[in-house]
């Protein structure tokens, strides 16, 4: 691992990677690929302006790229559902052709547990072998599923490349503040569905990233969950963040948000009602066991320092 590239390297995992890679000695130089410009300097860093629904093969083969990190992914709900398939699923076919032109050895993709779909009768805890199930009508899972699809034939076809997929709960952390993972935390009010107080797991963004630079050292592929240990009821979830929470019956609430989506006054998709009632819970256990890989945060201290930074942000800012 001397020369890394990694596309969507400004977002917010991106830029905790891009920190974490410019302080590993083994890496050289880092090529980074987005639309918008890093937020972290590092003396490593050769950054592109350029968006991945162009072929970006150039880049790989100028700067004799060996390892690819992807992270440029549609993640927040947009009614612009043509772009979010363009830049999931263009762009991740760019990303295998830049690296069949590069002879990258290894490619590190950031997947989601939506795979798994939300379902009352899922498995607690699901493991890398249950049945992908997305959620009709939720693009972003549906998207993932097919970016792996392309990267496991990807893998399939080039026996001297190394694939490794991570199946990631949501990310949180201090600096999560504006993220996909805090979409629910934003409004004054939580909503929960009357009768559920499902378990929800997080991981934080430092685990997450210690995680990732380890598996590319290693050149480690396969297929990994990851969570950080543990769970915590949404009630605790709304309790931690000072939220009050109100819960209505599943289709009220299905409606109520249908209805406010129709009308643009928020950004939460209807179809993510089932995330509220049957959220995936995943077993890690082949992280630990092929990886050794302990977190060290659990699920409720990722959320905690998450709510640590929010409150001195807020206290900082009334000074």
């Amino acid at each position: 691992m001397k020369n890394v590239a990694v596309t969507g390297i400004s977002g917010y995992v991106g830029t905790r990677l891009l920190a974490r890679l410019d302080r590993t000695k083994g890496v050289r130089k880092i090529i980074g690929i987005d639309t918008r410009e890093p937020r972290y300097a590092s003396p490593k860093l050769v950054f592109y302006r350029r968006d991945i629904r162009q072929p970006f093969g150039d880049l790989f083969t100028a700067n004799d790229v060996d390892t690819a990190v992807h992270l440029a992914f549609v993640i927040r709900p947009t009614r612009r559902t043509n772009l979010a398939r363009q830049i999931d699923i263009q762009g991740t076919e760019n990303l295998v052709q830049a690296c069949r032109e590069a002879g990258v050895r290894h490619l590190l993709h950031l997947s989601s547990y939506t795979v798994y779909g939300a379902y009352r009768r899922n498995a607690v805890p699901l493991t890398e072998e249950t049945l992908r199930r997305p959620v009709p009508g939720l693009q972003y899972s549906q998207d993932k599923i097919e970016a792996e699809r392309i990267l496991g034939d990807f893998d399939a076809s080039d026996t001297d490349v190394t694939v490794t997929i991570l199946r990631c709960c949501p990310v949180i952390g201090p600096d999560a503040g504006g993220t996909g993972a805090t979409i629910l935390f934003q409004p004054a009010m939580m909503l929960g569905v009357t009768g559920r107080d499902p378990p929800m797991q997080f991981v934080h963004e430092d685990d997450l990233v210690n995680l990732m630079a380890r598996l590319l050292a290693r050149r480690k592929g396969g297929i990994f969950n990851v969570a950080g240990s543990g769970t915590l009821r949404y009630s605790e979830v709304a309790r931690l963040l000072g939220k009050k929470l109100l819960k209505l019956p599943g289709w009220l609430m299905e409606l109520s948000i249908r209805l406010s989506w129709a009308m643009h006054l928020q950004s939460a998709s209807p179809v993510g009602v089932s995330f509220l009632k049957y959220p995936p819970v995943v077993s890690t256990a082949r992280l630990a066991g092929e990886v050794g890989f302990k977190f060290r945060y659990s699920s409720r201290e990722a959320l905690a320092s998450f709510v640590r930074a929010a409150s001195l942000d807020k206290h900082l800012s009334q000074m």
